[in-house]
Formats: C-alpha cells, structure tokens, sequence
C-alpha cells in the first residue's frame, strides 16, 4: 500500500469520535445512534436517556484546548443549561486540564457530560424548574434581540421606581439604570442621555420565558403583572402614569429568588400607550450586568466583611501606594491616606499612578485613581505630615494602622505614641531595604507587649539606633543622586517595593480578620522576603548576619527572636517598675 492510500483507510476524526463515544456510553449502558453530521467536521449522535431521546451534536474541528462545543436541538421548553439556541453549557473550563492528543476521548468525554446535564435538567423541568431557575440570566442573554444592561442599583428585593436610560447612538442601545436620587453614572452624565421611567420589583416567581421559535411579547408583561402585590400595583401605575410626550418607553426590571442563593435580575422594555403596554411597540429582553459595589466586590474575590473597615496608611510612596491599592481590592471600604509629598516623576516608574498625577499630592492622586477603580471605596486624602495628622487624629475610629515611611526614627517615635491602652488595634511598621536585599513587615497591637522597639536591641538587650531584623550593615551610605542633593533617592525596584506592600498588607489583614473572628490573641510578629543581594555585592554594601541565617529561618522563630522579651517601652507597668 501507498502512503496515500493508508491515510485514506485510517478513519476521520469524527468517526474516531464516534467509536470513543460508542465505547463511554457502552460502559454506561446508553444506546447510541449515529446521526448525519450537521456540518463538516462535526459528530451528530442520538442518546437514549431515561427521561427522552436526546440529538446531541459536538463540534470536532476545534483545537482541544478546551472542551468542544457541543449542542441539542431547541428544547420545547426551557431547560436549565441549555441555551434559547440549543447550546448546552457543560463547563465553565475552570481547572480543566486536557491532552489534545486524546482528541476522542475529548469528544467522548463532552457527549457524555452534555448527557448527564440533559437528563438531570429535564429531571428539573418535571420538578418545577427550579435549576432552570438559578440560571435565568444566562438563559436571557441569549433571548432574541437581548440588549446588555448596567444595573447601578441594588438588587435588595424593595420594589421601587428607579430611573433608566438609553443610548441609541451605540452599534447596539445599551440601557442604564440607577436610583432616582444617584449619582449619575459617568456613561450617562457624559453622553447627555434623557431619563426614562423604571421599575424594579421582586416577585417570589415568574413564567417561563420562550422558547425557541418563540420571542417575548407583552403577555410576559401582563403575568408579571399579575404576581404583583397591592403596595407593587402602586408602583405599576406610576409606571404607567400620565406623560406630557404621549407614548413612551419604559423599562421593567423584575428579580425573582434564586434557590442557590441571591436573586435572579432580568429586564424587558417596551412602548406604553394610555397607561397600558403598546403590543405594536417591540418587546425587548434586557440582559442586566450589576454595577454595584456589593456584587462586584463578591464576583471580584473582595471581601465584603472589611467593606464596613476603615484603615489609615501613613506613607504614600512605593510601599504605601501598594498598600492603599492592595487593600482596596481586597475589600476595604474606608482608607484614609496621609502624606505631605507631591507625585513626581521621579515616582513614576516605582508607583502605581500614572505621570498624569505629576504635582498633585499623592494621597488626592490615589484618592482620584483608585475610587474610580474600586466601586464602593472611600478614600480620604490628609495632604500633611503624619505627625501633624497624629496631633488630632481620632485613632479609636479606625480598624488598622500601616505605617510606611522607612524612617526608623519616626516610625520609633510613632510606636511609642500609639502603644496606648485605651484603644485595642493593630498597627503594622513597614519598610524597605536597599537595592535587592529585602523587605520587612513588625505587626503589634496597641495593647500587649511588643512593639517596634523591641528590635532596636543588639544581643545583650541593650537599647541600639540599629535594628536586629536589619539586612544592610549600619553606617553605610546607599543613596544616590542624578542632579544634586535635590535629586538623592534610595535605589530600590518596583518589584521589591510591591512586593514588600502586599507582605505588610497581608499582614495588617490577617490581624483584621483574626479580630473580626473573635481572637483574643495580640500578639506582636515579624514577617519578612530576603532578596538575592547580588546587586547589593555589586555595589559593595556589607550585609549583616541576620541577612543569610534569614534564608533559613521561620517567621514564627524570627517573631520569638525579636519579640522573646518585651522591651522597656512596651513591657507591662508591674515589670518596668
């Protein structure tokens, strides 16, 4: 035999597919039918199942990076899963892990999921739609003639009347809502846009939206209107109330309970004529992406427990913008930002804001960055020293305190002004050393023993203007400078310096939390990285034992070294006595 003519006898793809599909659903005992093939390179089989004979088609053509498209044809009725189209939605790809040279198997594999998930949601079906349910939004993005919609409001289960707005100059209208006393939303004070009137109700229930030939039309209107109570059936004549333009445009945006947890949120506009719906004016689905603050915070992985924290971070420069940033998206809601320095363009390429903020002060820069980032944020800049802040500054009303200068005779004093027993919080010291050697993180608490003093001792624990968690020999100079005294700056990396940020932001967090749980611990630690050095060599800096015996040691022996015996500024009255 040819070359040729042996790749002509070996099978195709798809019929490989279709004999890997024929040996899984065996194993499984389910009947197979093969179909013809839809298209080129695409598996069309019949699977017999308890609840109906199912037509499954899959794609075989795609690269098996992912698992292949797979589809049936449009249920009668909607079924949870399956799109308005066919399409069944098998796996959201996080985790997966596949071989693209197990390409049958991939095949096999998707047919028998998309078989699994066809039965249990007809099983659904038969109970009540209850799954179909927990997935409406899907189901509604793929309704004919779906317009993506921006939700500013909460979905909270309060009916009321909100307001709406549309842009039609867009390739697609995108509507927008938010509540009737809100802030506008920049897309819709920007583009002039005209308000609409809305409705938002929660109802315990609703129809079974079409399918397939089927599209909306005002009798999904009028059912939902016919679920409404009393105090919602005041909301609805206001909705529908007299209006000077004559017919207009309205928007209805209903939530209904989500068994899994939440609330669905679907939306519909439509013409309204004489206080009834216009049936000659289109019906149209409004698939609805929630812009709040709550919502996005859970879907982004912030926490939605420190929404309600305040913490001050003192220091704004490379670590401290880290720090602000870092907090914010892990969720916290209240920051307050202290330091008298103006953003320059020697900051650029180690912090986080963009030249555009050159010359303003760098707590207002991050406040206009970052609350435009972070729905939901409150940012207070204090554009002064720390210690003019401290000399009137309520410490009992904030959850945190991180301190970043890198200037350990402030951040002593600091420390000695804080260790108060009125008030119970951590306070988090944090700093930088040169070039690549390191970063370092002392958490204490305003109560307890331990502070940042406690490391300025040498071996015998004696008081010393040099820390014991030093990596940098003391009496060395490390700053350089390009145009002058005006221009000295310590050379350290935007890597070390973000770095360092998340150490001392995990660490203020952790202590947060533990509070937050009820731990009663207040026990001081010390966190630190211990970087290469190798530049540090280069540019013949001495570094101090502590710099290599680091590599080996724990936090949890580091913390006992420097914390092991309280120091005089922190040990407990009957001690220092």
């Amino acid at each position: 035999m040819t070359e040729s003519s042996i790749e002509a006898a070996a099978p195709s793809k798809v019929d490989a597919a279709f004999e890997a599909v024929m040996t899984v659903c065996g194993l499984r005992g389910i009947e197979v039918v093969r179909l013809d093939d839809p298209a080129p390179n695409c598996l069309g089989v019949e699977l017999t199942g308890a609840t109906r004979t199912w037509p499954v088609y899959v794609d075989c053509d795609e690269e098996q990076l992912r698992l292949p498209k797979v589809w049936t044809l449009p249920p009668k009725e909607p079924l949870a899963h399956v799109s308005y189209t066919g399409v069944v939605c098998i796996d959201d790809g996080q985790g997966l892990s596949l071989d693209p040279s197990r390409h049958a198997d991939i095949v096999a594999h998707t047919v028998l999921k998309a078989y699994d998930l066809l039965e249990n949601s007809a099983a659904d079906a038969n109970t009540g739609h209850v799954e179909f349910f927990n997935e409406l939004e899907g189901y509604w993005l793929h309704l004919p003639g779906s317009l993506r919609s921006r939700a500013y409001f909460e979905v909270d289960g309060n009916s009321r009347m909100v307001k709406g707005f549309v842009n039609s100059k867009l390739g697609k209208p995108k509507w927008y809502f938010v509540e009737r006393d809100a802030e506008l939303p920049w897309e819709v004070h920007n583009n002039k846009l005209a308000g609409q009137r809305a409705l938002y109700v929660h109802v315990d229930s609703l129809a079974l939206p079409p399918a397939r030939p089927d599209m909306l039309t005002a009798s999904f209107i009028e059912d939902v209107h016919q679920r409404l109570s009393p105090d919602q059936l005041k909301l609805w004549g206001e909705l529908f109330g007299p209006s000077k333009n004559g017919p207009k445009r309205l928007a209805l945006l209903v939530s209904v309970p989500r068994q899994a947890g939440g609330r669905s949120l679907v939306g519909i506009a439509f013409g309204a004529h004489r206080g009834i719906v216009d049936e000659k004016s289109p019906v149209t689905p409004l698939t609805m992406r929630r812009h709040t603050p709550s919502y996005m915070r859970e879907r982004g992985g912030a926490s939605l427990d420190l929404l309600g924290k305040h913490v001050v971070v003192l220091g704004a420069g490379a670590i401290g913008c880290v720090v602000v940033d870092t907090l914010a998206a892990a969720g916290v809601g209240k920051i307050t930002v202290v330091d008298h320095d103006e953003y320059s363009e020697d900051n650029v390429f180690r912090h986080l804001l963009q030249p555009l903020y050159i010359d303003i002060g760098k707590p207002a820069g991050l406040q206009l960055a970052l609350e435009r980032r972070y729905p939901g944020l409150n940012i207070t800049p204090v554009c002064t020293t720390a210690q003019n802040w401290l000399k009137t500054a309520d410490i009992s009303k904030y959850d945190g305190i991180v301190l970043a200068f890198g200037v350990p005779s402030i951040e002593r004093s600091f420390s000695r002004v804080l260790k108060d027993k009125r008030f119970d919080l951590p306070i988090v010291f944090t700093w930088l050393e040169a070039l690549d050697l390191g970063g370092h993180s002392v958490l204490m608490w305003t109560k307890g023993e331990g502070c940042l003093d406690c490391a300025y001792r040498d071996d015998e624990g004696l008081p010393s203007l040099a820390s014991r968690t030093s990596f940098l020999e003391p009496n060395q100079p490390v700053t350089r400078n390009l145009t002058g005294c005006a221009g000295a700056f310590v050379p350290f990396g935007p890597i070390q310096a973000r770095r360092t940020g998340l150490l001392a932001t995990e660490h203020i967090l952790s202590a947060m939390t533990a509070v937050a749980a009820g731990n009663q611990d207040r026990d001081p630690s010390y966190r630190f990285w211990v970087g290469e050095g190798r530049a540090a060599v280069q540019h013949g800096l001495r570094t101090t034992p502590w710099f290599q015996a680091a590599r080996a040691t724990l936090p949890e022996d580091a913390t006992r070294q420097v914390f092991g015996r309280a120091c005089r500024h922190c040990r407990a009255p009957e001690e220092s006595a």
